[in-house]
């Protein structure tokens, strides 16, 4: 097998970068909300009531989708010309997600209905997204990433359902504390993809 074309290694680079980024900012940013969501003689806030849990946990599920989706989008325009079995699983766990925090918002009224959509949402796109990267191996720039980020998603999936039990602040803590992590590691991808990028197109300038 011939070595890859650094030229569109750099490309590829180039369109994981902005979405990968997009990404983690938006899981840290949860991630802190859950976190920094406490009761304080600073503020007014309490802790987070189920409805508030159930809310801002779809939306935010809902987001990751779309930001899954664009990060597809760019891949599509690219690097990949034709449909073939990445863009299908990137599409099926961005839109697990997506629809995942509609059924969020939509039906859960309490902790075992969030724990259960949520919950199943997670395990299964987390499953899909471990699995990506697998089949990228050696192929694809993103695909260490994907194990990661698939892998803490079917994790924090799992954890719901062991911990969600103890209420509302429990689910959010597990949700955000999933969140945080992911986007630690997604923001170093995005700034190693920049990095490499960058000295792969110095190295191919003629």
């Amino acid at each position: 097998m011939s070595a890859p074309d650094p030229r569109e290694t750099a490309v590829e680079l180039r369109a994981l970068q902005g979405p990968v980024l997009l990404r983690a900012v938006l899981c840290l940013a949860f991630g802190l909300l859950t976190v920094f969501w406490q009761p304080s003689d600073h503020w007014s806030w309490e802790d987070p009531s189920l409805t508030a849990v159930i809310w801002v946990s779809g939306i935010f599920m809902m987001l990751h989708g779309i930001v899954l989706i664009y990060l597809q989008r760019s891949l599509n325009e690219h690097v990949h010309h034709r449909p073939g079995a990445e863009r299908s699983a990137v599409q099926s766990f961005a839109l697990m997600l997506l629809l995942g925090g509609v059924l969020a918002v939509s039906f859960a009224r309490d902790e075992a209905q969030l724990v259960l959509v949520v919950g199943l949402v997670y395990s299964i796109a987390g499953l899909t997204e471990l699995l990506m990267g697998f089949r990228g191996t050696g192929r694809s720039a993103m695909a260490k990433d994907w194990k990661l980020a698939g892998g803490i998603t079917l994790l924090t999936g799992a954890a719901l359902f062991v911990l969600g039990e103890l209420g509302a602040k429990a689910i959010f803590g597990v949700l955000g504390g999933g969140a945080l992590i992911t986007g630690v590691f997604q923001l170093l991808a995005a700034l190693s993809f920049r990095h490499d990028a960058a000295s792969l197109e110095r190295r191919s300038d003629p």
